[in-house]
């Protein structure tokens, strides 16, 4: 299998990423099961974590649905240089969560069965916030060095921060590190379709509680009630604000916004 899995992969690093985003599109289309059968029978959970959304929390709570011998964690970075460990004593992880982009490997080397797939969106004008507190104040981060003396406006005019121009329709929409030239407004409809075709359920940060609840309503457990984790130190605070940051941020992420409207209504549809 490991071998199988190495093959895989040089397939993959020979495509281009939008060869592999239609790829990865069209095998998600095949293979997610739909809100209404979401359950802990499927083959494997993937958990697609957007940055900044308290996936690392989220993770921390689905992770009590499996054993600890079946969950893996890893980004797409690190999977890139170890494809195998995706299937480690003779089977696949049944929890696999991380960043994984839509022209990612991951999709590539998962077996040919239905998978439940997750992901959650968060407030764009928060979420950009978060971002900037997060980089300059996490010296881990490979773009600490250049954000940690950044002013907040600085920062707001960098034009290759591609995570605050629109980042999570661009993730959602496998167009995150493309130089395609998209308009909003095809940006926005290929972000829906793979949001409403790829997914079981993608929830939103603000309604974190309510997502964690439903998904064990739905699967019959129990989620024990965890603190809050890798909250980032405060630089900027949201009521802090100007009105021409406030404006910037929403000048940069219209599409962002219009998509997380949209999540946000459809995920309190299917709290019902």
């Amino acid at each position: 299998m490991h071998k199988k899995l190495l093959s895989k992969a040089e397939l993959w690093q020979n495509r281009s990423d939008s060869q592999n985003t239609e790829i990865n599109l069209s095998w998600l289309k095949k293979h997610v099961v739909d809100f209404n059968h979401i359950n802990l029978n499927a083959s494997i959970w993937v958990f697609s974590h957007v940055p900044k959304t308290a996936g690392t929390s989220l993770e921390s709570y689905l992770i009590q649905a499996f054993a600890f011998k079946d969950v893996l964690h890893v980004n797409a970075p690190d999977l890139n240089k170890l494809p195998q460990c995706v299937y480690l004593k003779n089977r696949f992880a049944k929890f696999i969560s991380g960043h994984h982009p839509f022209h990612g490997l991951l999709y590539q080397l998962l077996p040919d069965e239905n998978i439940v797939h997750i992901s959650m969106m968060r407030d764009p004008v928060s979420r950009v916030v978060s971002y900037y507190n997060y980089l300059a104040t996490r010296n881990y981060h490979a773009l600490h060095s250049q954000i940690k003396d950044m002013g907040f406006d600085k920062f707001l005019a960098q034009n290759d921060m591609v995570e605050i121009h629109n980042g999570q329709a661009k993730r959602f929409a496998g167009l995150l590190h493309s130089s395609e030239i998209v308009s909003d407004s095809d940006l926005y409809f290929r972000a829906k379709q793979a949001i409403d075709k790829c997914y079981s359920l993608v929830g939103v940060t603000e309604f974190f509680k309510q997502f964690y609840q439903l998904l064990a309503k739905k699967c019959g457990i129990t989620f024990h009630q965890l603190p809050v984790i890798n909250r980032s130190e405060t630089k900027v605070q949201l009521t802090d604000l100007s009105q021409y940051q406030l404006k910037t941020i929403k000048q940069n992420n219209k599409v962002d916004i219009q998509l997380y409207q949209y999540v946000k209504s459809k995920f309190l549809e299917a709290l019902g």
